[in-house]
């Protein structure tokens, strides 16, 4: 017996915006109906209720979206957190499977988003958004963008989005791809984005503390096109480093390129695709107007990272409903 085969679920999105600007359309506003049966059609994917069988089954399918993200929520809490509440995913100790559920397992989380979807359907983009990581996830994300921008892809700004996280643990892996010292999450960003694109060292660079006394930086290199800038963001939540989200706000703030029609492609992890393109809908496509494609290097692939255990993808998936439940709050 071998696992099925599932059609892959599209994202959570809104519809193209920047072409309706273009049509003199007026103004743009988000279309609330189609995130709100985008989310649904995916939690209700063929995909999603054969991955729930395999953990017993959802006991909940009919209510309210909202009711049944909180009941997916829960299910996902009980069978799928490996954390455990743990800062860190290298934190998590998983699980293993046998082969046909572990086969069953990828197959669905596939037709969810968290594979095979390394390259844009678009081919034009205002704005490269490469989320931030360690070093070794650094230079796989960095040079999936510069691949993509020499395949064909055109945009007018590359951007790479860590923050002030230290990280001088991982120097020693910098030092082995050649690169300069990591002190922090931003400077990894900023190493492998160099490395990728071939950039010279930053030519501007700006700085500042936010009024909660958050810092952050803002380093540009110009003498490639396009022209790429590093951002270390400040974190929202005091006494807690930046994430993902703290990142997207950042570059709409303190990069200030946003603007209602911007089309984004955001580049990071396979296994992070569903929830980091759900989180970006949600504080850059709903407030800005901007509109999203999220891709992911192949992570079972690469010549930089270590292929994902189950157990983590199953995290990933855990996380993307998290996410989409919090989109659906947000769309009210």
């Amino acid at each position: 017996m071998t696992a099925a085969v599932f059609p892959p679920v599209p994202l959570p999105t809104g519809p193209a915006i920047g072409e309706q600007i273009a049509a003199g359309a007026g103004p743009v506003l988000p279309d609330r109906a189609g995130l709100i049966d985008g989310i649904a059609s995916w939690i209700d994917s063929s995909a999603m209720t054969a991955l729930l069988g395999e953990f017993g089954g959802w006991p909940r399918s009919t209510g309210s979206l909202a009711d049944r993200l909180r009941a997916l929520e829960e299910f996902s809490a009980a069978c799928w957190d490996y954390r455990k509440g743990q800062l860190e995913r290298d934190q998590a100790v998983g699980e293993s499977f046998t082969a046909l559920t572990d086969a069953r397992i990828r197959s669905a989380a596939r037709s969810l988003g968290l594979a095979g979807r390394a390259m844009p359907r678009n081919r034009r983009f205002d704005h490269v958004l490469v989320l931030g990581g360690g070093v070794r996830t650094m230079m796989a994300r960095a040079h999936l963008a510069a691949t993509i921008l020499r395949q064909g892809v055109q945009a007018t700004s590359v951007a790479g989005l860590g923050s002030l996280r230290p990280i001088p643990e991982q120097n020693v892996i910098a030092e082995q791809f050649g690169l300069g010292d990591v002190a922090t999450e931003g400077d990894a960003v900023a190493a492998a984005l160099r490395h990728a694109f071939g950039a010279a060292p930053a030519s501007e660079q700006r700085s500042g503390t936010t009024e909660a006394g958050q810092g952050w930086w803002v380093r540009s290199h110009v003498d490639v096109r396009p022209p790429v800038h590093v951002l270390a963001a400040p974190s929202t939540r005091p006494g807690q480093r930046a994430n993902t989200a703290d990142t997207l706000i950042g570059w709409a703030e303190l990069l200030r390129p946003a603007s209602a029609g911007a089309r984004l492609l955001v580049v990071t992890t396979d296994i992070f695709v569903p929830f980091q393109h759900c989180d970006a809908v949600r504080l850059l496509g709903l407030p800005y107007g901007c509109e999203v494609e999220t891709v992911g290097f192949d992570s079972s692939a690469s010549p930089w990272v270590s292929p994902p255990s189950t157990s983590a993808i199953l995290q990933e998936i855990r996380s993307a409903i998290r996410s989409m439940q919090a989109l659906c709050e947000a769309l009210g």
